[in-house]
């Protein structure tokens, strides 16, 4: 409810911190990685909470 559009979104990790901000829809975000971040990682949007946006790393999954 808070911002559920941002759940899904994807970004590349600019350095190998574990927190950080990010801009979506022309308004900045904290985020907090879940797991082992690395600069260039891709991650994505999990869960919203009221403090920070809470990211893990993308596993691509194909679809047939």
């Amino acid at each position: 409810m808070l911002d559920d559009r941002l759940l899904g979104q994807r970004f590349s990790l600019p350095d190998d911190k574990s927190t950080g901000t990010i801009a979506f829809f022309g308004v900045l975000y904290h985020y907090q990685v879940t797991g082992e971040p690395s600069a260039g990682l891709l991650v994505e949007v999990t869960a919203v909470t009221p403090l920070y946006l809470v990211v893990t790393a993308h596993q691509a999954v194909l679809d047939y």
